[in-house]
């Protein structure tokens, strides 16, 4: 494989993803946001479609979302969220708004606050996580919000000097994008995030108002309330 291939746009870009999945979300609304157009194609979890082989083959976690690159003679397969933001920055870097704003130090701090959500919060309160952790529906669902609460807390002391529109300045970038849809799992568990974290609560509704956001949204995708 040519790797310095991927110094190219591609020929076409095909997300599989949930429309309830957190991580898909945050790839559908950067998508969005750099104004670079791509398919959707509909994983769905709750039917175990993402431990088929055919899926397999695009990530052999069985995870999504994945995004299918396909260059000029062959595919390749991204994995990741945070991999695939910044496959999309370098490559699309003349296109729409950056995902990572700013000076070197400015950017790092925006990659640190992503990773507050995709390392230390998503993953354990995963369907596979809570699983592990209990047979036990209520058992699960205390498990999740534990850590939901305990990230969302993190998030909001980490932003405290640099939030004023958005989680980093004026500017929307890529730590808005991890933070909506963890919002939109807390509020799916019942977290109070308004009294919670009233200023994440404000910035949440202010990138629902977004376009990209808006069109990235779970409600907005083909395959919206599947079983």
């Amino acid at each position: 494989m040519k790797w310095g291939r991927f110094k190219t746009e591609a020929k076409s870009l095909r997300l599989h993803g949930y429309w309830r999945s957190s991580a898909s979300w945050r790839v559908r609304w950067a998508l969005h946001h750099k104004q670079v157009p791509f398919d959707y194609v509909p994983v769905n979890l709750l039917k175990l479609e993402h431990k088929t082989p055919e899926h397999r083959k695009l990530s052999p976690l069985g995870s999504i979302p994945v995004l299918e690159v396909e260059l000029e003679s062959e595919r390749v397969h991204l994995t990741e969220s945070m991999a695939i933001f910044e496959w999309i920055e370098e490559v699309y870097s003349l296109k729409g708004p950056a995902l990572f704003p700013g000076t070197p130090l400015e950017r790092a701090v925006i990659r640190s606050l992503c990773e507050t959500i995709n390392s230390d919060t998503a993953p354990l309160q995963t369907p596979r996580a809570q699983k592990r952790h209990s047979a036990d529906p209520a058992a699960q669902a205390a498990w999740a919000v534990d850590f939901i609460r305990e990230g969302l807390s993190a998030f909001d002391v980490l932003t405290r000097g640099t939030r004023r529109d958005f989680a980093f300045d004026t500017q929307v970038s890529a730590a808005d994008m991890f933070l909506v849809p963890q919002i939109y799992n807390a509020l799916r568990y019942k977290l109070d995030v308004k009294t919670e974290w009233p200023e994440l609560f404000t910035i949440y509704e202010r990138c629902l108002a977004l376009e990209p956001c808006r069109l990235a949204a779970p409600d907005q995708q083909s395959d919206a309330a599947a079983p």
